[in-house]
């Protein structure tokens, strides 16, 4: 996943943070499951953002615990518009076949959001920075995950450089809810990465399996992502979601969907 260079000095705004949270405030307000709440602000060249957190609870016994993720590079939009549709959707009453709880952070990079920038204001990218913890947004979340721990993550991502969808998955050695899931996504007619000749950690099929060992070697490298950095402490069941950047907007949106989709029912079913 390739950001362009940083140029946040010279960045004018292009979007307005009250459109989404006008979104948050009515869900929170329309339903009893959802609740809105802050884990941390980003004051940022007088913009003061606050990183939300929507958490799910419909209050039945025995569900699974699921932590979704969007927005860490402020120009991939796909994942904050799918992570919008899904708080729409749970607004309904729980039905009884409720499988999980779940929280959401659904803008982690408000200042990248608002500027449609990739990392944050001082040139920092988020996604990439649970080594050294230099950014204000990557500290915020390490304080809120904390304690916490999760049976599946969904990292929503977006890659500039890819031309389909793609699952990342880390230290599993069980890829069946990953294959059912580009599966899914290649029926609906969507195209699927594959480099049959790149290198270990470029997709084969729709899929990176990314080893345990090569998290250490990340970490000692001070390159760790957030999906990396939870997979090691807070959840034995992490994926990131990436579809091509470049792909209309509507299309990148429909394959985020349909893999959380397939996913969030992927997590309910018993291991053999």
């Amino acid at each position: 996943l390739r950001p362009p260079p940083p140029d946040g000095a010279g960045a004018s705004a292009v979007r307005d943070l009250t459109t989404v949270r006008q979104v948050f405030q009515a869900a929170d307000a329309d339903s009893a499951h959802l609740l809105l709440t802050q884990i941390g602000r980003v004051d940022a060249a007088g913009l003061d953002a606050p990183i939300w957190r929507m958490a799910y609870r419909p209050f039945q016994p025995d569900l699974k615990q699921v932590l979704v993720l969007a927005g860490l590079h402020g120009n991939e939009t796909a994942g904050v518009e799918c992570v919008l549709a899904l708080i729409q959707r749970l607004r309904a009453a729980p039905g009884p076949g409720t499988r999980f709880d779940m929280d959401i952070l659904p803008l982690v990079n408000p200042w990248g959001w608002v500027h449609d920038r990739p990392l944050t204001r001082a040139g920092v990218d988020i996604a990439t920075d649970f080594s050294a913890f230099n950014s204000q947004e990557a500290r915020v979340i390490r304080r809120f995950l904390r304690e916490k721990r999760y049976d599946l993550v969904l990292d929503l991502r977006e890659d500039p450089a890819a031309d389909g969808f793609y699952l990342r998955q880390y230290g599993m050695d069980d890829s069946r809810a990953a294959v059912r899931t580009v599966e899914r996504v290649r029926a609906a007619g969507h195209p699927i990465e594959h480099d049959p000749g790149g290198i270990l950690l470029e997709p084969r099929n729709g899929i990176v399996a990314t080893p345990m060992w090569g998290l250490t070697i990340l970490r000692l490298a001070r390159r760790l992502t957030i999906a990396e950095y939870i997979r090691r402490g807070v959840s034995s069941s992490v994926f990131t979601v990436v579809t091509p950047a470049t792909w209309p907007l509507a299309e990148r949106v429909a394959m985020q969907q349909a893999a959380v989709e397939t996913l969030l029912a992927e997590v309910a079913l018993p291991r053999e």
